[in-house]
């Protein structure tokens, strides 16, 4: 294997002295606010450098109080709270930015937004990868790099709240500004750490679902919030304002094109390590399994030596689901379905997870529910869309706590954020229409999306794109393709695709407590009755009685088998491999 390349240094001194007066990244907590005296106050309302006052002085900002619109019910969820009604647990006092400025200090504008006074609109297209320049594409490698040389405005705490004596004794960490973005992602998907339980060998703790960016409502508003602040980030570490992050539209594509060197590095045909420029990159957070069960949060190693390699090997999965991408009717299918997101059938706050949705875009598009099939139903064993392309790459990037290590991580979210700016232009989606209730933690259309800061709700970005700035370089207002070819077969497909229909059958709760269509709870008499066995019929001939009622019983004793493994199997997590 050729000799791995060296990290990039292409920031120029000037560059360099211009990032170190302004915020980087907005995750977790800025590096003035992670001191023992603002942790104790539980305030961050930091001056903006060359400004007078808190948040900038009153033309931009005030120091207010926080208040979280949703409060997530901790009882069963552990000690382990520093997620929960985020960020309050660290910051009860931060900047409410004015106008059209942005930031934890109000000293950034608001997404599509420029000038001194943020009072500049600005329109940004991302560009499909495979038809950019050369020299487009190596800017954006470039950059990428450099965010690996930058060290971020941010800190990373090394341990739980709990363990830093109420604040007096902070435990953070510096970090570059790319491995902050694969450790928000981690963080924000992580298992919560409850009580610890003894075995045989040691004290381990349990765990349960607690993921604020995957299987529910929030999983596509998140990643576009995630995709924004990375790329103000690589505009700020770079100088260029009008760059954006660009897409793989895989849909339909019998490879991974964007695998080569020229791209986002291809693979080692031993090893499967990346090759090209991203060949010495390694892997924050692959102990997550391992530190999870110590009770511990991954943070960054110093020694970065000692961590394996970025590793990729498309398509070589021996399952042959995994073996595949997605198909363009998939996508179509996806498009077709008017409904944002269901409630589950059989829902408990406990199991916080809504993969198990149907008829839902989100669910759909995520890659839970079926589209390739064309019926819209959660599939239990494999996966499609979103997460069949996780699962396609057989590396680093399909695992949920790893896989934004791999640069191909950004190409394919933008993708995935192209297809839901399609979805919500052509269906003219109201931003009432993002759930409200019954919803897994931080999941609700008003909860503080974790761990971003300053604070920002799933509302603010159930919107189209033109509010935010940027916009697809294929798509029309109407979110459909500008070529006419693509666009006719495109419009044929998803009018030709049947509508999805709801499962009849009603789900039960451990507490016999159901969950109605509209997320409220029924008390429900116990029924097992599946689409097939709800419509039986009795005949009236009494010499075929014991033959039918034979038969009943043994369908009947056959769902309540299926519906009992339903219930009660392990929660899936999505496209993670454990």
């Amino acid at each position: 294997m050729a000799a791995r390349a060296t990290s990039y240094k292409h920031a120029s001194l000037l560059a360099f002295i211009t990032i170190s007066f302004i915020q980087i990244n907005e995750a977790f907590l800025p590096k003035n606010c992670a001191s023992s005296e603002s942790l104790s106050f539980k305030e961050c309302c930091p001056v903006p450098f060359g400004l007078t006052g808190k948040c900038g002085g009153p033309r931009r900002g005030r120091c207010v109080e926080l208040q979280p619109l949703v409060i997530d019910p901790v009882k069963g969820f552990g000690g382990d709270l520093d997620r929960f009604q985020w960020p309050t647990q660290f910051v009860q006092r931060a900047c409410n930015c004015l106008g059209n400025f942005d930031g934890a200090d109000c000293s950034s504008c608001k997404f599509g937004w420029t000038g001194p006074n943020c009072d500049v609109p600005k329109t940004r297209t991302r560009r499909n990868i495979l038809t950019m320049p050369r020299e487009e594409v190596n800017k954006f490698q470039s950059y990428l790099h450099q965010a690996k040389d930058t060290v971020s405005d941010y800190m990373i705490p090394t341990t739980l709240y709990n363990d830093m004596d109420n604040g007096r004794n902070p435990k953070f960490n510096e970090i570059n500004v790319y491995d902050e973005f694969v450790w928000m992602h981690y963080f924000a998907a992580r298992r919560n750490l409850v009580k610890r339980r003894k075995t045989k060998h040691k004290d381990v703790p349990s765990v349960v679902q607690a993921d604020f960016a995957h299987a529910g409502p929030a999983f596509l508003t998140w990643h576009r919030a995630y995709l924004l602040l990375w790329e103000r980030a690589l505009q700020k570490i770079s100088g260029d304002e009008d760059f954006t992050i660009p897409y793989w539209d895989w849909a339909g594509e019998r490879d991974c094109t964007v695998c080569t060197d020229k791209y986002v590095g291809g693979s080692d045909k031993k090893d499967h390590t990346l090759t090209g420029s991203f060949s010495n990159w390694r892997v924050l957070c692959h102990d997550f399994q391992e530190l999870t069960e110590e009770g511990q949060l991954c943070s960054n190693d110093p020694d970065a030596s000692t961590l394996p390699f970025v590793e990729r090997n498309p398509g070589g999965d021996a399952n042959v689901e995994r073996q595949k991408l997605p198909t363009r009717d998939a996508m179509y299918y996806a498009l077709s379905v008017r409904k944002y997101d269901n409630v589950p059938i059989r829902y408990r706050y406990l199991k916080n997870t809504w993969s198990e949705s149907h008829c839902s875009f989100r669910n759909i598009l995520e890659g839970f529910s079926d589209s390739e099939n064309g019926t819209g139903l959660f599939i239990d064993g494999f996966s499609q869309l979103h997460n069949m392309v996780h699962g396609y790459m057989n590396g680093t990037i399909g695992s949920v706590p790893t896989a934004s290590n791999d640069p191909l991580f950004l190409l394919h979210h933008s993708n995935v954020d192209r297809i839901f700016e399609k979805w919500l232009r052509r269906h003219r989606v109201a931003r009432d229409e993002f759930p409200s209730k019954s919803t897994p933690m931080g999941h609700n259309r008003y909860s503080y999306m974790v761990p971003f800061f300053p604070v920002y709700t799933n509302d603010e970005f159930f919107q189209r794109s033109e509010h935010f700035g940027y916009t697809y370089d294929d798509i029309d207002s109407q979110g459909l393709p500008l070529d006419p070819i693509e666009r006719h077969r495109e419009e044929k497909a998803v009018k030709r695709m049947k509508k999805c229909q709801m499962p009849t059958h009603s789900g039960i709760l451990d507490d016999g407590i159901g969950i109605a269509g509209d997320g409220t709870s029924v008390k429900q008499l116990p029924t097992h009755l599946t689409p097939d066995t709800s419509t039986l019929h009795h005949t009236s001939d009494d010499s075929n009685t014991p033959a039918v009622v034979g038969g009943v019983l043994l369908v009947v004793v056959i769902a309540a088998v299926v519906v009992g493994a339903i219930v009660f199997r392990r929660p899936r997590r999505g496209y993670q491999k454990i």
